[in-house]
Parts: C-alpha cells; sequence; structure tokens
C-alpha cells in the first residue's frame, strides 16, 4: 500500500515522498490524515541530526485524520469515519521513521496485546466530534505540557516561571494557570510574548531586554516555586537556577540535546528536578476536554498553515524567523 509522506532527507531539508506502508492485518485500521501540527523544537532537531541511514526520516506526532478502512479484529473498538490521533503509525517499509506521523494514509495497530491505547508512544484515541481538527491537532504537544505542569503537583498560589513561549510554553503556562498558579513566562521575541498575554499569564519577561533572573525576583523575593523551561539550552537552565527558591521544583520540558550541562552549578542548592519528555493519549483526551471547554486557548496561537506539499515552507520558516510562528499547521484535505 501507498502513502505520501513528509520526509527529512538533510538537515532543514524535507520532501515529500511517495512510501510503500504495508499492508492492513486484522489489528490495523487505516486513516488518511486532514491536519497534522509541527512540534517545532522535536521536529527541527531531529532534522538537524537525524537521517536514517540515508533512507530518510518521517518526523511527526501530532496527526488527525479519519478512519476509513478497519481490520476485522480492530472493528471490536473502532468504526470507519471516527477521527483519532496517534503518536506513530506503523513503520514504513522503504524509509526510516521515528514517530512518523506526517504521512497519509496511516496503518495503525490497535491490538491491545501488544498497545495500552491511552500510554505513551503507543496511543491512539477518538477525537471529540466537536472539536475541530485544526485544533485537535495540538492535543498530543498540549499533553506533553500538561505532563510537565502536572508532575510537580502544582498547587492553588504557586508562583511558576515558564522559560521559552513556543507552543509547548504557552500550554505549560496555560495548565498551570488551570491549576490556579501565579505565571511568569519569558521569552526573547515580543510578539510571542504578546500572545501569552491572550493566553492568560499574569507576568511577562522580555529575555532580551530584562535580567530573567532579576526579574522573577523582582516579582517574588524568595524566587520561583516552579521553574519549566521549554528551551533545551543548557545556559539558560544554568542561569535560571538562581530564579528558584528553596526547596523549589525544576521541570525539565525542553529537549535538552547532547552534553555540556555543568551540575556543579547547583551545588549548595535544594531543589526537585523532574523530567517528564514524554506524553500520554489520556493527557491529549484531556486537552481536547479543556479546549472543547474554552479553558485551553489554541485559536490564537495557530499562526501558520501550508499545505504538506509546502512542507518544506513550513521548516524554512522555523530556521528562518523563530519570531513569526508559534503554532503551525499541515493540511492533508485535497
Amino acid at each position: 500500500m501507498k502513502a505520501e509522506a513528509i520526509v527529512a532527507v538533510d538537515a532543514k531539508k524535507v520532501e515529500v515522498r511517495q512510501i510503500e506502508i504495508g499492508e492492513m492485518t486484522p489489528w490495523d485500521i487505516k486513516v488518511e490524515l486532514e491536519t497534522s501540527g509541527i512540534s517545532v523544537g522535536t521536529e527541527s532537531y531531529v532534522l538537524s541530526v537525524h537521517k536514517a541511514g540515508g533512507r530518510g526520516y518521517i518526523p511527526g506526532y501530532a496527526p488527525i485524520g479519519r478512519v476509513v478502512e478497519v481490520g476485522t479484529s480492530a472493528a471490536s473498538t473502532f468504526k470507519v469515519g471516527e477521527r483519532v490521533s496517534y503518536f506513530a503509525p506503523n513503520p514504513p517499509v522503504d524509509v526510516g521513521q521515528g514517530c512518523g506521523g506526517h504521512q497519509s494514509p496511516a496503518l495503525i495497530c490497535v491490538d491491545p496485546q501488544k498497545k495500552d491505547l491511552l500510554a505513551s508512544n503507543t496511543y491512539c484515541v477518538k477525537v471529540p466530534e466537536g472539536l475541530s481538527s485544526e485544533r485537535a491537532a495540538f492535543g498530543g504537544i498540549s499533553a506533553v505540557s500538561c505532563m510537565g505542569a502536572s508532575m510537580p503537583q502544582a498547587r492553588v498560589g504557586d508562583k511558576a516561571l515558564v522559560i521559552g513561549q513556543g507552543l509547548i510554553g504557552q500550554f505549560a503556562a496555560q495548565h498551570l494557570k488551570l491549576r490556579g498558579v501565579e505565571v511568569a513566562v519569558a521569552d526573547l521575541h515580543e510578539k510571542r510574548l504578546a500572545l501569552s498575554r491572550q493566553s492568560g499569564a499574569d507576568h511577562v519577561i522580555n529575555s532580551s531586554k530584562q535580567d530573567m533572573v532579576k526579574a522573577t525576583r523582582a516579582l517574588w523575593s524568595e524566587g520561583a516555586d516552579i521553574i519549566v523551561d521549554t528551551t533545551g539550552s543548557y545556559d539558560v537552565i544554568e542561569a535560571s537556577a538562581d530564579a528558584i527558591r528553596f526547596k523549589g521544583k525544576y521541570v525539565l520540558l525542553g529537549w535538552c540535546k547532547g552534553t555540556g550541562l555543568k551540575v556543579e552549578r547547583f551545588h549548595g542548592r535544594v531543589f526537585e528536578v523532574y523530567l517528564p519528555w514524554t506524553l500520554e493519549g489520556r493527557r491529549a483526551l484531556s486537552s481536547w476536554r479543556l479546549m472543547d471547554a474554552g479553558l485551553l486557548r489554541i485559536d490564537h496561537l495557530i499562526t501558520h498553515r501550508f499545505s504538506y506539499r509546502d512542507a518544506q515552507k513550513a521548516y524554512d520558516l522555523i530556521y528562518r524567523a523563530p519570531e513569526e510562528y508559534v503554532g503551525i499547521l499541515l493540511d492533508w484535505r485535497k
């Protein structure tokens, strides 16, 4: 069976390619995509380092599609016409795959003996019919932020600093706000901070103009109860240690890459560290419910839309103008 996919073929370069995805088995469902969201931090990194032995690499973990065919065993759980989202389809035959969400059609195994359909990396969940596919495409990305906000057990009245206001950071700030937390956000770009204000951030810090640590201490003299870093920058993480209170909590939510973290920078400090570098189907479902209720705001964060055929333009934007985008959608409808 053939499909079209966005394949990373070199650093910063993708192409739309026809691939072979095999044939359906009784526990497979076949899905044709409507939209898929780009997780900028993850995808820009894997594009820069993964080439899958020269065969290319299919990125993406935020697809929304309609079930168009159901295997005989899968029919006990899924029906033709339902919309679903999933972390990864079945691996293609002739190209490398990480998550592989940017392909259509896709075959997804839903055998309960092989997969927990609500768990990390194996989930396949049904999208609420009242929710638009554009909003739903960011449920998986929001699930990452949801875990980052829930692991430190944020309480009403806590003070939190969220560093980086890309999509993960925007959602992390909103999830903390929904838990009754006073939230400050920091970013280098004023356009992103303007969106953060729309999302309900209590305080914004332009790190290109202000010292982030001093600004945080000016807000809360003892420091932040919780810091969430979404940049993955070791320099930022090390510097921000001066902004956390004694016995505070630090969430590493960005994709930290390679080596270079100077652990000695934290000597003499006492705080807990959380590493929620994953997502779960159950948290995507929770995010969709919050979106549907108007509690998790997404519409103003969708800044760009591209046909999947113009995927290279989307990735060019990621590298060329980080101040211009937050949520980027790919449209697969023909």
